[in-house]
């Protein structure tokens, strides 16, 4: 598709890849509705960019429903999902509670999953639609203390290629993006401590370029699935 015709909504779309997306999609004559959780920083980012904010807690069901609803009535219908709304948590499995593993599924899986039913609906009634699931290297491998993080991205590739099979016959493109580690804010809301800028590791603008790219392939054909690793990060 042509990225000028692009009607997006951009889910976890106040930083980071979300942000990046959103951005060079406008910056290429598309439009985009980001959706967030924190209002300030989503209204600030949107008047940033030239996106639409959309509050919303993709946790919550109802509030999903009415993201779509109104990401529709903002664009005059969308024909591009974002799906990149999601955090991490990491510890040992010993160390593990039921409380934040149930936390991370709920954000990075079940919301995922909610946002992509929805927009799906649509797609399905305008016989057109592309939906892009952010999941991350962590969805291809295990590592230590990544049992949340890594069940809700394996889960996240599973659910994508059930909604490839699904939606193919209605012209519905549905891909995945694996990321390696991008230097966002991702982790220091993990928990994790930030770190100082590396020159030789990804940047979210290299994500966004990579979805863009997917997204320009013209309709007759589509990407599956790709991954983006830093070269030689030091």
């Amino acid at each position: 598709m042509e990225l000028s015709k692009i009607k997006a909504l951009v889910t976890g779309g106040s930083s980071g890849i979300g942000k990046a997306t959103a951005k060079t999609i406008i910056e290429s004559g598309g439009e985009a509705v980001i959706a967030a959780r924190g209002k300030n920083k989503l209204e600030s980012t949107a008047k940033e960019i030239g996106a639409i904010p959309v509050q919303c807690d993709v946790r919550e069901e109802e509030q999903v429903i009415n993201l779509v609803e109104e990401t529709i009535d903002e664009l005059n219908g969308f024909n591009v999902l974002v799906n990149n709304a999601g955090y991490g948590q990491f510890s040992k499995l010993t160390d593990l509670s039921e409380k934040a593993l149930k936390s991370v599924l709920q954000v990075n899986t079940v919301g995922a999953m909610m946002v992509g039913r929805e927009c799906a609906k649509h797609f399905v009634d305008q016989d057109y639609g592309n939906i892009i699931n952010v999941s991350s290297s962590a969805g291809k491998r295990g590592f230590e203390g990544g049992t949340a993080y890594c069940a809700s991205k394996f889960a996240l590739s599973g659910m994508t290629e059930c909604w490839r099979a699904e939606l193919r016959p209605h012209n519905i493109r549905v891909m995945q993006i694996n990321p390696s580690e991008v230097q966002t804010e991702f982790f220091d809301k993990a928990g994790r401590g930030g770190r100082d800028f590396n020159p030789t590791k990804l940047i979210a603008d290299d994500i966004a370029k990579a979805i863009c790219n997917m997204l320009s392939l013209h309709d007759r054909g589509f990407i599956t699935e790709t991954s983006v690793w830093a070269t030689n990060p030091q």
